[in-house]
């Protein structure tokens, strides 16, 4: 790696504290019983946390996603009941997604997961550090929105 002054490449950071996040969260979900991708999870977030109608055609292009992967996702959802597709009124070629009890109840207690796997990082932290952390999170956001 060729590296420029004293900066590392963001990559060489984050992705790695991003794969330990993500490697809790799934050891987690599975201590609880709870045999589902984060991929499961963030579409039932996606869905629930969105302001408007959620198309499942969309889906794929805010999560980066082939369409057919996010087909099967969204599948494997409605078997569980936790997601309900609605044909759109207007165009019968759309669904609509809709999260259900059984999905926010999901949601709830991956809530509560990811608080505990996020307190156990958080554990050794200052708030002063927390703070810092946080701007400085806020500040790389703001720039990458830029590029």
């Amino acid at each position: 790696i060729i590296m420029i002054s004293n900066i590392q490449p963001l990559s060489m950071t984050l992705g790695p504290m991003l794969n330990f996040f993500g490697k809790a969260l799934r050891n987690s979900l599975k201590q609880e019983n709870l045999f589902y991708s984060l991929e499961h999870i963030f579409v039932l977030k996606m869905v629930l946390d969105c302001d408007s109608v959620v198309v499942q055609q969309d889906l794929a292009e805010k999560l980066g996603k082939d369409k057919s992967f996010i087909l099967r996702l969204v599948d494997s959802l409605e078997k569980d009941c936790l997601i309900r597709r609605i044909v759109d009124p207007n165009d019968r070629r759309r669904n609509i997604l809709e999260v259900t009890y059984l999905g926010n109840q999901l949601l709830h207690k991956f809530y509560e997961i990811e608080l505990k796997v996020s307190e156990a990082l958080w554990k050794d932290l200052s708030h002063e550090e927390m703070d810092v952390f946080n701007n400085v999170l806020t500040k790389l956001k703001h720039n990458a929105e830029k590029l």
